[in-house]
């Protein structure tokens, strides 16, 4: 009987790449049948007559007739660090104390038992496994274990390791001819480093959790991660520089002198002063003195560099910037990319070619008619033999385009969803560009600089002519202002006219994601595979929010409590420093500098410390949580009256984003859900005139509605409105009929006489008018699914307000005497003062 060879490729998707790639360079033949997992099919075909080899470091092995391949994947790690009972996951954590956590040895455990299972049985039946995981830390770490669980039921099972950076059939046909061993000193680096990860993450999140659970918050979990919590500093400290910043006055002086191409306006070199006496002294002292003399002009020629070629983080960055789309999205698109075969694989801090000579990979792209011109252009500069430069790296290749691609080969690749198409036929045009900007021209500028002396005074101005645009010409994801200066001559007198200019400081702006994403690869915390998923994780847990299409960071107040409690308690936890620092530990075992046991040791003494902190002041700590929580979710809030006993109706959360009312009535068991999406918000005063309950408002991103739980609740099982707007009572504001047939409601006395404001409705138009002097205010007119009503009063003038909600637009509240807008907050933007 032949020999078996089995191959494991992290995935499914670069499972079925490697079929594809050895049925063109080997001419295999292969037939796929279920294995023990479902989503890992074992693709399998023996070698007839081809001529299949391979070689592991220096072994060769040659395939005969009789032997077969085997092509199969996993998903991800297929075990995972946690502890034996009573401390596991799983188990009831009121029944452990999280010190003992910290100094347990983690034991691997399997993530699913049927991909273990899996992996078993294709190990029984193999004599070599090869390893074709990705070429990263976490690839290098799933590969160990895939030769771990499949040696359980094979001992002395021969593997190999697999190191490709795209799905090319060329490329993994080399991979797989060429392969090496596992590099096990970077696997203990991983290991080393999922292990403290594990250690510092479940002995702080079951403290925090257990605690908001004692004080009556359950089914919620306060997750501690160092790199999570590190992101979460770094947005929470900048929302508070931002908030609390005070704007300080600064003056700039100017001087304006007339040229042929008009008037100019250069800056004095002492700008900005903070003392106006000095800019004051100084203006009326070029007045007096009128004229000015060019004491130097200057120009030099210069160039505009290249992009470097694209590392991870420059990819999310810029992507996440110019298509208003989250860098994890812009990740798991670029992961998509690289399994179809378009670009090279999409983690990387290398920004340096190994290739001297891309020619062939530029010719590829000629026939394309977007990009064919420039293409074209870049042989012909010379430039696809000379790319640009950046930082070389040791992992893989920069990222860029594997082979030449149109709009309709991304939608076949992508399936019919019109907004992924679109995503990744952007981010794939951006590699595309990005990767011929790298070859083609530098942008060729003269820098001009001018200096015009009045008196003993220098004012400046410096501009910039572009001569040959280069690449900038067809890459718009760079962009260069041009401001040509006007041609003057040197010791040339100018009658000069002088101005004051006051200014403010301005607070440091929020971070964007984008922002965010180069100031953590700065700081070097997380890696450039696991940045965008850090970000995307303080999101989840709903410890920050992102605003507008810039995709701005902002802290709920949950994020703001965890902020506090640990700035407060156990800084060493939460400052990214300290982060780096970890991970600084772990590298140093694959240098072989320190051993896993060391960093143990290093670990468990800093967390010790943090926690043992924390656990002296968790009474304090435990309240800011509650407090957050509640700020946050509005859970205890009241939001009604129990239609059985007449006690208060509380928000509560369930499993999952399951939400309800529950009666405060220990004896009752009156409850109510609520719709999963949306946000909550109470109306005014406002009551139900059928049940008594109060209205809530129900608002997303593309649709709001107004709806009492109680009759929500009841109307599968009674003839009760579905929403508000169904209703058929003429009583309530918030019917459908009463805004047909409503009564005047007074607003309050008219400013002009001692007449009473009123608000009709007549049909669909809202009216606002003084019953004595006839005059009349603009409000908004009523469409079917809105209301308005009349809420709180108008913080300037005193008289109420109207409180409009329509379909699919934020809330507001309006006073009509005023024209003052007050917009409805959310209930995860109140925030309270923290000093």
């Amino acid at each position: 009987m032949g020999a078996t060879i089995s191959i494991f490729a992290e995935k499914p998707s670069i499972a079925r790449a490697l079929v594809r790639a050895f049925s063109i360079v080997y001419k295999l033949k292969f037939k796929g049948r279920k294995g023990k997992s479902r989503y890992n099919y074992l693709y399998e075909s023996s070698i007839d007559n081809q001529k299949v080899f391979f070689r592991i470091e220096k072994d060769e092995f040659r395939l005969r007739k009789e032997d077969r391949i085997i092509i199969t994947s996993v998903t991800g790690h297929i075990l995972n660090f946690d502890y034996l009972p009573p401390f596991d996951k799983n188990t009831n954590w009121q029944n452990s104390d999280p010190l003992d956590l910290i100094e347990l040895e983690p034991i691997e455990v399997p993530i699913q038992e049927n991909v273990v299972s899996h992996v078993e049985e294709v190990g029984k039946e193999s004599d070599v496994i090869v390893i074709a995981t990705d070429w990263d830390g976490h690839g290098e770490s799933i590969g160990r274990q895939i030769v771990d669980v499949a040696s359980r039921l094979k001992k002395r099972l021969r593997h190999g390791r697999m190191h490709f950076t795209s799905t090319n059939p060329l490329s993994l046909k080399k991979a797989f001819e060429t392969q090496v061993n596992l590099d096990w000193d970077w696997i203990k680096q991983v290991d080393s480093l999922r292990k403290q990860d594990l250690r510092m993450g479940s002995s702080i999140t079951r403290f925090l959790t257990v605690g908001i659970q004692n004080q009556g918050i359950h089914n919620q979990i306060v997750s501690y991660g160092p790199c999570q919590t590190s992101v979460l500093w770094l947005i929470t400290k900048r929302f508070f520089e931002n908030r609390d910043f005070q704007p300080e006055k600064f003056w700039r002086v100017s001087i304006k002198i007339s040229t042929a191409e008009g008037p100019f306006f250069l800056n004095w070199k002492g700008n900005p002063a903070t003392e106006e006496e000095i800019v004051d002294s100084l203006v009326s002292k070029l007045e007096k003195i009128g004229v000015g003399t060019v004491t130097e002009y200057n120009e030099e020629a210069g160039v505009i560099k290249r992009p470097i070629p694209l590392d991870t983080d420059t990819l999310e960055s810029e992507c996440a910037q110019v298509f208003k789309i989250s860098p994890k999205h812009v990740a798991d698109i670029a992961e998509k990319l690289y399994n179809f075969g378009y670009i090279t694989y999409p983690r990387t801090e290398s920004s340096y070619y190994l290739e001297k000579d891309l020619t062939k990979l530029v010719e590829k792209f000629i026939s394309v008619e977007e990009f064919g011109q420039i293409a074209q252009e870049c042989i012909s500069l010379g430039g696809s033999k000379n790319p640009s430069k950046g930082k070389f790296s040791k992992d893989h290749e920069p990222i860029k385009p594997v082979k030449a691609a149109v709009r309709s080969d991304i939608e076949k690749s992508f399936g019919k969803t019109p907004s992924l198409i679109n995503h990744a036929w952007n981010i794939y045009s951006y590699v595309v560009w990005r990767f011929l900007a790298t070859v083609h021209s530098e942008a060729q500028i003269v820098n001009q600089y001018i200096i015009l002396t009045a008196g003993d005074e220098e004012f400046l101005a410096t501009g910039r002519k572009i001569t040959d645009l280069g690449f900038l010409a067809f890459y718009r994801f760079r962009q260069i202002t041009r401001k040509e200066l006007p041609q003057l001559e040197k010791g040339k007198e100018h009658p000069i006219e002088a101005y004051k200019h006051q200014g403010f400081t301005t607070p440091p702006p929020l971070w964007s994601e984008s922002q965010l994403i180069r100031k953590m690869a700065e700081l070097n915390l997380g890696t450039d595979a696991t940045r965008s998923t850090h970000l995307d994780t303080v999101q989840k847990r709903k410890y920050t929010t992102v605003e507008g299409s810039r995709r701005i960071l902002e802290p709920t107040p949950l994020g703001i409590a965890l902020f506090q409690i640990l700035t407060q308690n156990a800084e060493d936890l939460i400052i990214p420093e300290i982060r780096g620092k970890v991970e600084s530990w772990t590298l140093q075992i694959r240098e072989h500098e320190k051993t896993p046991e060391d960093v143990d040791s290093l670990v468990i003494e800093l967390t010790t410390q943090g926690l043992q902190r924390m656990k002296a002041n968790q009474e304090e700590i435990f309240d800011t949580l509650v407090q957050g929580f509640q700020s946050m979710t509005g859970i205890g809030k009241k939001l009604g009256t129990c239609p059985e006993c007449q006690s208060s109706l509380l928000l509560h959360y369930g499993k999952g984003d399951s939400r309800f009312l529950k009666c405060s009535n220990s004896l009752c068991e009156t409850s109510f859900p609520l719709p999963k999406k949306g946000d909550l918000t109470v109306i005014g005063n406002e009551y139900c005139r059928i049940c008594n309950g109060i209205p809530l408002l129900i608002s997303s991103k593309s649709y709001s509605w107004i709806m009492c739980p109680v009759c929500w609740t009841r109307e599968s099982v009674q003839d009760r409105p579905w929403f508000c707007t169904d209703c058929d009572r003429t009583d309530c504001p918030f019917s459908g009929s009463w805004k047909i047939i409503s009564p005047e409601q007074f607003l309050g006395n008219c400013p002009d006489c001692t007449g009473d404001v009123l608000l009709k409705f007549d049909k669909n138009n809202t009216q606002v008018i003084c019953d004595k002097c006839k005059r009349t205010w603009k409000a908004p007119n009523l469409r079917k699914g809105s209301s308005i009503t009349i809420s709180d009063p108008c913080e300037k003038c005193g008289h109420p307000t109207l409180f409009v909600v329509k379909r699919g637009k934020k809330p507001y509240r309006l006073c009509v005497f005023c024209s003052l807008f007050f917009f409805q907050e959310k209930y995860f933007h109140f925030f309270w003062d923290i000093k």
